[in-house]
């Protein structure tokens, strides 16, 4: 097993002062990096000095690699390189890169998604309907919150992961990823109090795949981009609800320094290792990054 990776922690200016001079050389990301040792020439002299030193700090970059283990032979693992020097954000809602941020939003939401639904392990969909035509977004996630309560004072280690979706009428009504086979009666009950009138159905997911998951991540998923691809946008972050507690396996995976000119196949070796398995792969084309799962 690799090595976890640890946050590097940073320098005092005392220890900035006190390390040798440096020169640039380039890294991936485009930028100087210094390397300690050689003296820097500069008008300021040892002041000069202390400045680059400064910036060798900040400009320092790594590689990062997560990996993900649900166990059962499903895992996945990303990839990329991260420059030390973050870039500048814009005021919220001042992007002139509003619709590209909200499409990374909602693959980040649909990657969150995908991590709680295979780390519960859920192979059952338990879909939850109003009969009056409830068009308030509130008072939906009220009424979900509502029924998760009584359902726990019964059950108390009942877990979900659920994604809202707003029918044709306007309705909103809940689909939600659980584990094993659910009381029925139970449910009900427990809606009808909250809600008055409506329904419930349990049912599995319908796939070709062998893993009930991965059926439920990718009809979950769905709703979620139907939710993101609306107009309100206010909703956006609102649009699934889970469990609290729900531990998504990570693994921060060190990279040796005579893979740091091979990390696409260092994390797929990785994979390999982890579950025997390598199937879907996504490199990046502008940038060091990439992902990858066991399943196809």
């Amino acid at each position: 097993m690799h090595e976890s990776k640890k946050k590097s922690t940073s320098l005092g200016l005392a220890a900035r002062i006190a390390a040798p001079a440096a020169t640039a050389r380039p890294n991936e990301g485009g930028n100087a990096v210094l390397e300690a040792g050689t003296p820097a020439i500069g008008a300021g002299g040892g002041e000069a000095a202390v400045r680059l030193e400064k910036r060798t700090h900040l400009d320092e970059a790594t590689y990062r690699i997560k990996l993900r283990n649900y166990g059962n032979g499903l895992a996945e693992i990303g990839w990329s390189f991260i420059p030390a020097l973050p870039h500048s954000k814009a005021l919220r809602g001042t992007s002139e890169k509003r619709e590209e941020n909200v499409d990374r939003s909602a693959r980040r939401a649909k990657s969150r998604l995908r991590h709680l639904i295979l780390a519960t392990r859920a192979n059952h969909l338990l879909t939850m309907t109003y009969r009056a035509n409830v068009t308030d977004f509130n008072q939906a996630t009220i009424d979900l919150a509502k029924f998760v309560r009584k359902i726990k004072t019964k059950l108390p280690g009942w877990v979900y992961v659920g994604v809202a979706e707003r029918q044709e009428r306007g309705a909103w009504h809940w689909h939600l990823a659980v584990c094993g086979r659910q009381d029925v009666d139970l449910l009900r009950v427990c809606w009808l109090e909250v809600v008055g009138e409506g329904n419930i159905d349990v049912s599995a997911p319908k796939g070709k795949s062998r893993f009930r998951e991965l059926a439920l991540v990718k009809y979950l998923g769905k709703y979620l981009a139907k939710g993101f691809s609306s107009t309100d946008r206010n909703l956006n972050a609102r649009r699934f609800r889970a469990s609290l507690g729900i531990e998504v396996p990570i693994e921060f995976l060190t990279v040796p320094k005579d893979q740091h000119g091979n990390i696409t196949g260092f994390a797929l070796s990785s994979l390999h290792q982890a579950t025997g398995s390598i199937g879907f792969v996504w490199n990046a084309d502008d940038k060091t990054a990439g992902w990858a799962c066991s399943w196809k």
